[in-house]
């Protein structure tokens, strides 16, 4: 088994944005990059517009990624991705926009990145809101892995787009990798049911998480005989008062204490970490 940490790597204050967008959060990755280093994890910065579009943003994603301990993939956010068209409000699931707004704004984010940190071929939609025709652009501009299905999850009743319809239904979705088409593999959100409760469980870190929720979500994708996990955190996550989840200094120093607690295990598991991209090659 394998493990994929990926990173939504974004701007500040995404929860409840406002005003300007600002991305001091991404600032504080080196601390995240060097644990990740450390127990030989190679994270997925998955990479949104804004933060490509600073110049020592990019220049410290391409430096990791120049060196082989990193990938930077691409994140779509409609909101901060231009064009930006009149009739789009709200914090838009890329699935509810015009096939136009789709692809011109997919078109941007990708070019962007190709120019500021190197060619992506990892994506994750925001907020979740993948279809069909994302996989096909991922298709066509050389992606080769998405990872934004959520099993078990619905998003309908989600407000995105003000006046849209929501964001995808993923209940049915399978948990293990699948191919989206010819070119492109779907490496789903772990998102399994554990405990005596079966009550699905991300593999993800929130204010009440524990060492052994982590490590009972990996046990049950191996009783499941996945071939990898997929492990998710937002770069906000990362720095004090930056999200709900880690309010302050106290908070986040419990985050980085579950994060190295799950990089042991997995070194002690033998689960070897590796990027999106980096699995799709190894199938």
């Amino acid at each position: 088994m394998k493990i994929i940490v990926t990173v939504d790597t974004e701007a500040d204050n995404q929860w409840n944005p406002s005003g300007a967008v600002t991305i001091e959060n991404v600032f504080s990755l080196p601390r995240f990059q060097t644990l990740c280093e450390t127990y030989k994890i190679i994270p997925t910065y998955l990479t949104t517009y804004e933060v490509a579009a600073d110049s020592r943003a990019a220049e410290m994603l391409k430096e990791w990624s120049d060196r082989g301990t990193a990938e930077i993939g691409a994140h779509l956010h409609p909101w901060t991705t231009p064009p930006f068209y009149e009739n789009e409000k709200g914090q838009s699931f890329p699935s509810e926009l015009s096939d136009e707004s789709l692809r011109t704004k997919f078109v941007s984010l990708t070019n962007l990145l190709t120019e500021k940190i190197g060619k992506p071929t990892s994506y994750r939609a925001g907020r979740w809101g993948f279809d069909a025709r994302q996989a096909s652009l991922l298709a066509e501009f050389g992606y080769v892995a998405d990872s934004s299905v959520t099993p078990g999850i619905s998003w309908v009743e989600t407000v995105g787009l003000v006046g849209g319809k929501g964001g995808p239904d993923f209940i049915n979705e399978d948990i293990a990798p699948y191919k989206l088409n010819d070119q492109v593999f779907e490496i789903p959100m772990t998102i399994l049911k554990t405990g005596l409760l079966r009550r699905r469980n991300w593999l993800r870190i929130f204010s009440n998480t524990t060492p052994s929720k982590l490590q009972a979500v990996i046990s049950a994708a191996k009783k499941r005989k996945l071939p990898a996990v997929v492990f998710m955190i937002h770069s906000s996550e990362l720095v004090a008062g930056g999200s709900p989840y880690v309010k302050d200094a106290t908070a986040l120093e419990a985050v980085y204490a579950r994060l190295e607690e799950l990089f042991i295990f997995c070194a002690k598991e033998k689960i070897e970490g590796v990027s999106l991209s980096q699995f799709v090659k190894s199938i």
